[in-house]
């Protein structure tokens, strides 16, 4: 792409030269289209447009240092949108996602294949062991290296990220220079030049990593090892009986800030709920009135708009949720076809399944079935429950995150038509963000704060819709009743379920 927009850019400097000489010596130019040397106009003319307005786009980015987000639900096509923007606009995706963070995963975390990769290169995928506890700070601060690295190529990159907690057992040195190896190979699969600027394309749908990179990062206080252990601790005894409302009550009578911060919560967030109880374990140890008092403020620091970023946040809102919520089943159901229940087995049995994994969606469920203690060849009604489960658990997560960026007013909404084909809505969305991307700050956040926007329409749509959502029924797409898809499905899970007993009655 380089070298093309070299070429076409040296062919108009002869265009000009010789219409210059044209004009001064009244000689006329040969543009016949008969002839082999003959330059074609249009086509030099269009070159030069075109390379024009590429040079523009890199410029902006350096200038002005755009950065896009990109979250939606699960199955709303994120990806495909990212991927046509990236190839759009010279871009590069950095994942947002907490499980494609971890290596090994691969079915139950819809992570790009091979060729997909090849195609678009995404950062921060396949970045942490299964024995780290990746979380939102650290990728944070990962992300931030990565945006600044691409917006900024000449910077120095040792003095990128100055957020580095020397004291995080968790934090790897060398993980920035495997992200900066990741870097360097994305910008030679797409031949981009390493000196000019790539525009960052962050995409996800983990809530918290995004409102971390966007809003910047919380006040509350560090939790002490000991609270720590405790929470933990704590919380287990909850979630293994799924005791929800017995947790966030526990919660709670540690005061009204803790209260007040569970009330927030989207949904049942063991892991946020985990974070408020760390918090308030630590402020009961100390002997520091003031942190009794008050310890959140409620202010983030180092959000991306205060870094001096033009950030760009969209959220792609499927159109009809009820048919939204149809593609969700179908897609867990294709996830159990291509092997997710071998995959969490093997990983399983390697003990390299990551904890983060282990309680995401998906291989939670899939974790259950497998080591269920009733279990039995032949079981379609467990397996069936265990569809549901899955498939329930994942339209819930897709819920929380509508109604979590709903409450966002920095993400413009945009709506995605489910139900036209795929590469038309992909093309169609795309074309929305890529015109909101070109407009200047000013008119983008006009834009983003209307009342009368499509945006503002479709957050109140989408919100009314939710209604009409438990109206709907569950219908199996892919392995229906009777069908060659769920027999080979039901041998496959009762193949991983007697290795995982096999090995557990061997190991007791």
């Amino acid at each position: 792409m380089e070298n093309q927009a070299t070429h076409r850019i040296w062919l108009t400097a002869c265009l000009l030269a010789l219409m210059h000489i044209k004009g001064v010596c009244g000689w006329r130019l040969p543009l016949r289209r008969s002839s082999t040397a003959t330059l074609d106009y249009r086509f030099l003319m269009s070159a030069a447009a075109e390379a024009h307005a590429e040079n523009e786009r890199n410029d902006r980015v350096t200038r002005n240092k755009l950065v896009v987000i990109l979250a939606g639900p699960t199955a709303v096509g994120k990806s495909d949108v990212a991927a046509k923007l990236c190839a759009q606009l010279r871009g590069i995706i950095v994942s947002a996602d907490s499980v494609q963070a971890y290596r090994g995963v691969q079915i139950g975390a819809n992570k790009p294949d091979k060729a997909e990769m090849e195609q678009t290169p995404h950062l921060l995928v396949d970045v942490a062991d299964h024995m780290e506890n990746y979380n939102a700070a650290g990728w944070r601060r990962d992300a931030m290296y990565c945006i600044q690295r691409l917006v900024d190529p000449n910077t120095d990159s040792s003095g990128i990220v100055d957020e580095i907690d020397i004291h995080d057992p968790h934090f790897r040195r060398n993980r920035g220079f495997e992200i900066e190896e990741a870097i360097q190979r994305g910008l030679r699969v797409k031949q981009y030049r390493r000196e000019s600027s790539v525009l960052p394309v962050v995409v996800g749908g983990t809530m918290m990593y995004l409102q971390w990179l966007v809003h910047g990062r919380p006040d509350a206080l560090r939790p002490t090892d000991d609270a720590l252990r405790t929470a933990a601790e704590i919380m287990g005894r909850f979630e293994i009986v799924d005791d929800w409302e017995g947790a966030a009550q526990y919660v709670r009578n540690f005061g009204e800030a803790f209260s007040h911060q569970a009330s927030k919560l989207c949904g049942q967030d063991w892991y946020r709920l985990r974070r408020i109880l760390e918090v308030a374990l630590t402020v009961q140890e100390s002997s520091d009135a003031t942190l009794v008092d008050k310890p959140y403020s409620g202010e983030r620091e180092g959000s991306l708009k205060s870094l001096g970023y033009d950030v760009r946040c969209f959220f792609l809102c499927p159109d009809d949720r009820m048919k939204h919520t149809a593609v969700i089943d179908k897609r867990c159901e294709q996830m159990v076809q291509r092997g997710l229940l071998k995959e969490t087995a093997d990983l399983q049995l390697a003990r390299r399944l990551p904890d983060m994994a282990a309680k995401a969606i998906c291989y939670r469920q899939a974790l259950d079935y497998l080591e269920r203690s009733d279990a039995k060849d032949e079981d379609e009604i467990a397996f069936q429950e265990f569809l549901d489960m899955f498939t329930t658990a994942t339209r819930r997560y897709a819920k929380k995150q509508m109604q979590w960026f709903r409450k966002d007013s920095e993400f413009v909404f945009v709506p995605v038509a489910v139900s036209i084909d795929q590469t038309a809505r992909i093309d169609s969305t795309t074309e929305t963000i890529s015109h909101m991307i070109s407009m200047s700050r000013e008119s983008f956040d006009a834009m983003r704060e209307s009342q009368n926007s499509v945006s503002a329409l479709t957050r109140m749509e989408n919100e009314m819709q939710g209604k009409q959502m438990k109206f709907y029924q569950t219908k199996r797409h892919v392995l229906k009743q009777d069908s060659v898809e769920l027999a080979l499905a039901l041998r496959e899970a009762d193949h991983c379920t007697n290795r995982i007993h096999a090995t557990n009655s061997t190991s007791m």
